[in-house]
């Protein structure tokens, strides 16, 4: 290969073309890859936080038309003014499973201020008298109204629904609450996305020991020292290495963020979180959402390998195609003048070149063949000089 001429110069510069062209095409289909996992992935944080919140008004919907509903049972309006805990009980116990089975967990009665406590634990009767000092505690005691809003106890996160209770005189005889654990949105999240969930809840509003006991109580691995910040109070996916998160959760934006795409064997994930605030405003926890992205992952990544050998083909077939030009308008042209001016110079004057066009190249070879002419004419009148 003769690297002075400007057949292989304009080779080897058609050859670094078509490397830089698929290097581009290469690095704009990643990023577009990329950009479209980014999408998905915000789709599932946004829609999962939409989704979150309408399953939690429509939960403390729920428990404000059931709390309605029970102050206006005269017979439980009475035995609680009466602080008649057993007669209470009696009333409400067979309430309470129906309760349950439509996902409220937590019903208690509360006795008024100043010393406000809780008086009855339907789903912990035999649990009583401690003192009450939430948020949601001192904000129906300030309103004497509906306080709805997430509230994280020592060892569970439940968006909670209390109101005061009047007795027969119109006087406040305590508060009723109802809650249902946030644990159980993340299953009816999954039911409607199908993405997988994880409900984290910040140490620093989690008692240890209670997390503890309640750990034992429901006979569950105690996961306190798995993270250093927070504890996974529920998930719905039995694989912890997709719920990681080494950030702060305080840090993390009302509107929530992508963390990653993330691949573990075969399979592609994108990971997201949003922040859960409680009824004071606090970042107390967050909802961890993975979105298996494995199958669309796999249909960019074949319609990325079909566009790239595609975008190759069409550049080996242009370069052909351009050389084939270049050789047969220009080289092959240029060759033939060389060739006819070689043979000039060794004295046969015989050989024609032929104009095949009015492109530059052919003004080129009218004005060889002029030459031509000229010099074998002069060459002639020589020859006849000398012969003289």
């Amino acid at each position: 290969m003769n690297l002075k001429s400007i057949q292989t110069k304009a080779l080897l510069a058609l050859a670094l073309c078509v490397v830089i062209g698929i290097g581009c095409i290469v690095g704009l289909m990643s990023y577009f890859t990329v950009e479209n996992a980014k999408g998905i992935a915000i789709d599932a944080v946004t829609g999962s936080q939409k989704l979150f919140t309408i399953l939690e008004n429509r939960e403390i919907s729920k428990m404000t038309a059931v709390s309605d509903a029970l102050i206006m049972n005269t017979q439980v309006r009475d035995a609680f003014a009466a602080k008649h805990r057993s007669r209470l009980l009696q009333l409400t116990a067979p309430l309470y499973p129906q309760l349950k089975s439509q996902g409220i967990t937590n019903w208690m009665f509360h006795t008024p201020e100043p010393g406000m406590s809780v008086f009855l634990r339907l789903h912990n009767p035999a649990k009583f008298g401690d003192h009450l000092n939430r948020f949601i505690d001192n904000e129906v005691v300030r309103t004497h109204g509906i306080v709805a809003g997430n509230e994280l106890a020592r060892a569970g996160f439940a968006v909670r629904v209390i109101r005061p209770v009047y007795d027969a005189k119109g006087a406040i005889a305590g508060y009723v609450e109802f809650g249902e654990e946030l644990g159980q949105f993340v299953h009816a999240l999954k039911n409607q996305t199908g993405n997988e969930y994880g409900l984290l809840l910040s140490k620093k509003y989690v008692d240890r020991q209670f997390w503890a006991d309640s750990s034992a109580m429901w006979k569950r691995r105690d996961n306190w020292n798995d993270n250093s910040g927070y504890v996974v109070a529920d998930k719905t996916t039995t694989n912890d290495n997709i719920l990681r998160f080494t950030g702060d959760l305080d840090t993390i934006p009302v509107q929530g963020t992508v963390l990653e795409r993330y691949s573990e064997g075969k399979s592609q994930f994108v990971r997201g979180i949003f922040p859960i605030h409680d009824a004071a405003g606090n970042t107390v926890g967050a909802m961890f959402v993975v979105r298996d992205i494995s199958a669309s992952y796999l249909k960019m990544r074949r319609t990325q390998d079909i566009l790239l050998a595609t975008t190759v083909v069409c550049f080996v077939l242009g370069v052909v195609l351009l050389l084939n030009l270049l050789n047969r308008f220009i080289f092959r042209r240029l060759l033939h003048i060389i060739h006819a001016a070689t043979r000039l110079v060794g004295g046969d004057f015989e050989t024609v070149i032929k104009v095949e066009s009015d492109d530059e190249v052919g003004q080129l070879e009218r004005l060889f063949e002029q030459f031509r002419h000229i010099f074998v004419e002069l060459m002639k009148q020589m020859t006849a000089m000398q012969e003289k």
